[in-house]
Parts: structure tokens; sequence; C-alpha cells
């Protein structure tokens, strides 16, 4: 109960975070309803959850693991769905979750299926986020439109930023002048800037216009904030360099 209270407080606050220097503001966002924080069934469909242990019966705990992957999904499909909602565009409300025995690989996402490998999970039994991360996929529904980067950072933004609850600082970045197509928890911390400072709102929209096939990586940003990706890029950067913000290890510090 205590970790679900922390969860719906870290969605709250950051609903309510300020506009920026960069602000994403337009004339027909002012006087807007505020945005709520979201519900378990705020669509009011219920999701359909298929879940697939056959290879892995003879292991108790990995069965045990399928299904808290499943009351997850359960609890976090509509949460997700009205986290990026599209007006018009219907989301998937039945989803099949596979434990797969294999040694190799993590986990994968196509249409309505989510894979795990049981090694994965046998290595690292208390990752039950990474269903979060294939389910946010599974919510996305962008049949192959959008850029890879964008698709997996918001994904990433919403589990570790969302979901876990991490702040700006624990996300690692990169100091590459596109180091935001390192995708992932790299992309997902440039998000969190973003909606926290440069751009509320911005994850959302880009999310839509993914969906809406309108998305471009040369005008999205220029079009919502009036700044290209590559300077709101060099700004969170400086911005991550700031000592009140506390010194991270930038990816290439991690090679080293």
């Amino acid at each position: 109960m205590g970790v679900f209270m922390t969860k719906k407080l870290v969605l709250t606050i950051l609903f309510l975070v300020p506009f920026g220097p960069h602000s994403c503001l337009r004339q027909e966002d002012v006087g807007a309803a505020p945005v709520s924080a979201p519900t378990s069934r705020g669509m009011g469909v219920k999701v359909v959850v298929n879940l697939d242990v056959n290879d892995v019966n003879d292991s108790p705990k990995l069965v045990e693991w399928g299904k808290t992957a499943k009351v997850l999904i359960e609890e976090w499909h509509h949460r997700i769905a009205n986290l990026i909602p599209t007006k018009g565009f219907e989301v998937p409300t039945e989803v099949s979750l596979k434990i797969r025995k294999s040694s190799r690989g993590i986990g994968g996402t196509s249409g309505g299926r989510i894979t795990v490998s049981s090694g994965w999970i046998e290595k690292h039994p208390d990752d039950i986020g990474l269903v979060f991360h294939e389910l946010v996929h599974v919510i996305q529904d962008y049949k192959g439109s959008g850029s890879g980067w964008v698709t997996e950072g918001i994904a990433d933004y919403l589990r570790w930023a969302i979901y876990e609850g991490k702040d700006q600082n624990w996300f690692p970045v990169s100091e590459k002048p596109q180091g935001y197509k390192d995708s992932y928890q790299v992309a997902g911390g440039f998000f969190l800037w973003l909606e926290t400072d440069a751009c509320p709102g911005i994850v959302n929209k880009l999310n839509s216009a993914i969906r809406k096939r309108t998305y471009a990586d040369e005008t999205f940003f220029k079009e919502v904030s009036g700044h290209t990706i590559d300077s709101l890029w060099a700004d969170y950067i400086k911005d991550r360099k700031k000592p009140e913000l506390g010194q991270v290890e930038t990816k290439q510090d991690e090679k080293n």
C-alpha cells in the first residue's frame, strides 16, 4: 500500500510542474482544464490479460513472477492509457504475457504480446518493471511509426520517472551532441527535464504525433517549443552540470 501511494504522489507532482523558459504553452492551451491523476479504470473497459507460463511450469518461482506481472498489467494498463491519451485513438485492451524458457535476451513486445526470458527473471527477479516498460509499448501501439529513440525514451520515462519514482539525478546522460539518440534511460531523463522545466506536456504531444504519423525529429520540437531538439538537448546537458542538481556520470565516463 505504501508503494502505491508513493507512486500516486509522484504522478500528481509531475502533472503540476511549472512552465520553463522554453514553455510549450500555446494560445489554445490557455484556460485549459487541469489534468487529473489517472485512475486504473479511467477508460471504463477492463483489460484482458492472457498469461502463458507453460514453458516454466516446473518452476514455482517463475510461475509466481508471471502472476505478479499479470497483476501489474491489470493495475497499470488504464493508468498508462490515461497518461498518454490521444483523442479518437483506442488502445489495445487484450494483452498476452508469455514467460519463455530461454537463457537469452530480456523481453520484447509485438503488438499486444509481451514475452519475457526466464533466464533474465532468474538473474533479476526484482525487475518486474521491465513488464511495465513493455506494457507501455502495447499502449503506444505505434505500428512502426516514429523514431526508435523516442519510442523507447517515452517507455523508459514512464517506467523510471512515473512507475519507479526516480528523480532527475538518477538518469544517465550522454555528452554527445545528439545524445538523446542513445534512447532508453538517457532519452527518458531528457523527457523528464522537458516535462518539468522546458516543455510541460511534451511527452503526450510526442505520443499523439507519432500515432497520427505527423512526427519528425527535424520539425516537431521546433514547432512545439520554438527551439530545435539539439538546442534543447544542449540546454539539458548544461542544466545537469549545475552544482545544485548534483554531478552525474556521463555514459562516456561509464565506459572508462
